[in-house]
């Protein structure tokens, strides 16, 4: 792979390793809440109309 990143992550990788991932401690898994709120109007998600679109159409979220 030709190039100057490529040369710097030549030298670099043998000195630094790979990319670290990840927060660095043991991590619970998520927890979705019980009754989620809407991020626009902070209506419950239960009272909203989602139309979900395809690969050509936006998914819209209706607010009540």
């Amino acid at each position: 792979m030709p190039g100057f990143w490529s040369r710097v992550n030549q030298f670099l990788y043998p000195v630094a390793g790979p990319a670290q991932v990840g927060i660095g401690r043991p991590e619970a898994p998520y927890v979705p809440p019980a009754d989620p709120a809407c991020p626009l109007c902070g209506a419950p998600m239960a009272e909203h109309r989602i139309d979900r679109g395809d690969a050509t159409t936006p998914t819209h979220l209706h607010c009540p």
